[in-house]
Formats: structure tokens, sequence, C-alpha cells
């Protein structure tokens, strides 16, 4: 890991060319708020990584990918922040991404799993005992798929995919309610897409989704608003940050309408987008949560009403709490948790039912899943909700 004074120059040089000088937005130095309690075994180069509760037992589960070894890993919860040795699958060649949905509407979470080098996504339906078994569907989405997400875009009751596509395309695939899927329907977007992830972000019952838009050209989110029928209207670029990989849901002012954020590798810096409630989004300030952040996840860690964010940071080997305000903007520094070498994949859950949000992180150069619990610390900052405007 690099010391630590060389990561404080590096921050303070980002907010000095970013306009936020460390005096104006920094607090004092908070302790962890996250202990490791596990590390369990992966497969190689673990990456991407879900959790859900895939037995219905009330515990929640975690399934990790592993890119070298063409594999996932499934971990059954015990419910006590521990977790039952991983069993493998066979995924296709180079496994990068995840969605978690009922695709055959028998009251069990199944997975779809993507893979880079095969171009293709497979479905592993689940068993209703916590096991999986691949369906045996190769679906074909087009060329060079980057991300997925599922959700029910027509309103028929069954889940559905949306894929990233590289050549500046989402393809959406209509499920058929029995684990297999339509022929692709491919939507243009703006620039090069790669991140999803998908809400109602004006209010109107159908759900939408935003695309994370990185590559030449243009850069930042393009939201391609749901009809609830299966059709698209496609948003102008919202600036989103430099090379944004991934994006990610956050209510950051607690007004009830969904605003998101972007991770960007190249510049080490998170963007917010504020929802302006009417099709618009606002960019605040890029500002700075670690070096090479990658996946992120948004959940109130404190307990105080407000959400903050966590990021994997893989170049300084952390994973990296920021501290929500409550108005959209976020404390400097951020809160970090020293972990394995290179963490990826990153999810929030209250994996020891304290009613406590934990996070587990995938380290893809040691082989490890880390898991840490939330510290059971001092009373959480107060937070009074600013006053509805007339």
């Amino acid at each position: 890991m690099k010391q630590l004074s060389a990561y404080l120059i590096l921050s303070s040089a980002l907010l000095f060319l970013m306009g936020c000088p460390p005096s104006s937005q920094s607090q004092k130095k908070m302790a962890p708020l996250f202990r490791i309690t596990a590390v369990l075994d992966t497969g190689k180069e673990p990456s991407f990584l879900v959790t859900d509760d895939f037995d219905i037992d009330g515990n929640l589960d975690l399934v990790v990918l592993n890119s070298a070894q063409h594999t996932m890993s499934v971990y059954m919860g015990r419910g006590d922040g521990s977790f039952k040795d991983q069993v493998q699958y066979k995924t296709g060649a180079d496994p990068i991404c995840l969605a978690v949905a009922d695709f055959n509407n028998d009251g069990f979470k199944d997975i779809a799993e993507l893979n880079y080098q095969d171009q293709n996504i497979q479905i592993f339906l689940n068993t209703g005992r916590g096991g999986f078994k691949n369906s045996g569907k190769v679906i074909k989405p087009g060329k060079i798929p980057i991300n997925l997400i599922a959700a029910d875009f027509n309103g028929d009751g069954y889940s559905d995919l949306a894929v990233s596509l590289r050549f500046h395309k989402v393809a959406i695939l209509f499920g058929r309610g029995t684990g297999g899927f339509k022929d692709p329907v491919a939507i243009p977007v703006k620039g090069q897409p790669t991140g999803l992830v998908v809400g109602d972000y004006n209010h109107d019952k159908h759900v939408d989704v935003a695309v994370a838009l990185a590559g030449s050209g243009n850069v930042g989110v393009e939201i391609l608003w749901g009809d609830g029928k299966g059709g698209f209207e496609k948003s102008k670029v919202f600036k989103g940050g430099g090379q944004p990989l991934t994006v990610a849901n956050v209510d950051a002012n607690n007004d009830g309408f969904m605003d998101l954020v972007t991770s960007s590798n190249s510049l080490h810096a998170m963007t917010m987008l504020m929802n302006n409630k009417d099709k618009t989004f606002k960019t605040l300030r890029d500002f700075s949560a670690g070096e090479f952040p990658k996946f992120v996840a948004a959940e109130d860690f404190t307990g105080d009403g407000i959400v903050d964010l966590a990021v994997s940071n893989s170049t300084h080997d952390t994973v990296a709490v920021t501290l929500g305000r409550g108005d959209g903007t976020f404390i400097y520094p951020p809160i970090k948790h020293y972990v394995d070498e290179y963490p990826q994949g990153l999810v929030a859950g209250d994996f020891n039912k304290d009613g406590r949000m934990d996070v587990a992180v995938s380290c893809r150069d040691k082989n490890l899943l880390t898991i840490m619990l939330k510290k059971n610390t001092a009373p959480p900052r107060q937070f009074t909700p600013k006053p509805a405007s007339s």
C-alpha cells in the first residue's frame, strides 16, 4: 500500500485543481466505521459482486465473479456476519457483470451473468435451496457487451435486461417469464456506454435507465426515459465526470427524487448529478474519494438519516466512506478502511442483522472476499431536514 503522506498530497492537489480547497471542505479525521471480521477465499481475480437473499431464509448471501477462472462463487449467509464456504459455478469466458431478478417467476431470485470474451449472457436459475442451475440458454445481446441491469421495462410482470454495448448502443432484451428472452432491441446512445442503473427519476411510475458514457466523444450520463410499454425517450447528455465507468443511485438531499453519482478512474474523482425534478440534472463539482475509484455503494452508514458513499479504490487498496451532508455535497476527507490488494466489487447490506449497514468487497490480486461489519460506535450525527420550499 502507498504511504499515507503521498495520498494526502495527491488528494490535496486534486482538490486544489477542482477548486475545492481542503480547508473549506474538511473535517476532523474520523475513526474507521467498519472492522474486518472475515476474509473468504474466492476463485482467481474476483471482481463484480452482488448481494441478495437467494434461499429466502432472511439472511443476505453473496455472489462474486472470478474473472480469470471463468467461474462465479456463491456464499450463503448465516445471518451473523459469517458465510458458508463458497460453491463455484462455471461461467463463460471472462465474466464481468451480474444482474439479479426472478427471471422464471417462481419466487426465487435468479442470476444473469455477462461474459466479455464470449460476448454473451448466461442465465443461472435458482433451485429454491440457494443453489443454481445453468439454464443452458446462451443469449447474444450484441457486440462487445460491457454491463447489464435487470428491471421490468414494459410492465408485463416479467424481468427484462438492459445491456450496454461498446459501440454507442444499449440493448433491451424483454423477458418471457420462463428464463428466456426475446431478441435484443438496440437503442443508440450519444457516447460509449459503460455503467447502467435503473430508477424512476421523473416519478411517472415507469422505469428509466441511466447510462454512463465514456470513451471518445460525449462523456457523462444519458437518461433513457421509459414509457412503461418498452419504449424509451432519450435525454441530452448531462455532465457526469471524466470517463465515468460506474453510476449509482443516491437520494443525496433527501427530497424523494433519486440523484446519480459517477466514479471516474481517469480523474480519481466522484461526481454528483442532482435531480431537478423536471427531467434534467444539475452537475455538481467533482470531489475526491480516493485513487482509482471503481464501484460505489450508497447507504446511510452512520445512522443519521443522510446517505453516504462507500467506494472501492483499486490502486490505494482502500474502501473509503464519504459522509453526506444532506444537500448533495460530501465531507472531505473520506474515512479510509485498508483492505487487501486491488479492491473491486463492492456491496452494502446488513449481514449480521443488527440494524447497521455492513460492507463486502472483492480483492482481485489476493483472490479474497473481505467482510467488514459496522462498528457499534457513538450516537450518530443529528440531521435536521431542510424546510420545504414554498
